[in-house]
């Protein structure tokens, strides 16, 4: 169960991660009056709340099925 929960992190970190910098590309290159940066934001903080949603149901079912309280 832990490695499943380790590569949930490091999962959600690396995606995380790369958002930002997408992000951070975008304000510096376009800045924050543009209307592009606003939705690649937008659009980074949609994938994010997806990614995780994804990730915690992943990791939910390997716990109900892999965690010890279940054998």
């Amino acid at each position: 169960m832990w490695a499943v929960t380790g590569w949930a992190a490091i999962t959600w970190l690396k995606l995380t991660a790369a958002l930002a910098v997408a992000v951070g590309v975008c304000w510096l290159f376009l800045g924050t009056g543009s209307g592009w940066f606003w939705g690649v934001t937008l659009a980074a903080v949609a994938i994010e709340v997806q990614a995780t949603r994804a990730l915690a149901a992943e990791w939910s079912a390997e716990a109900r099925h892999g965690w010890w309280w279940t054998r």
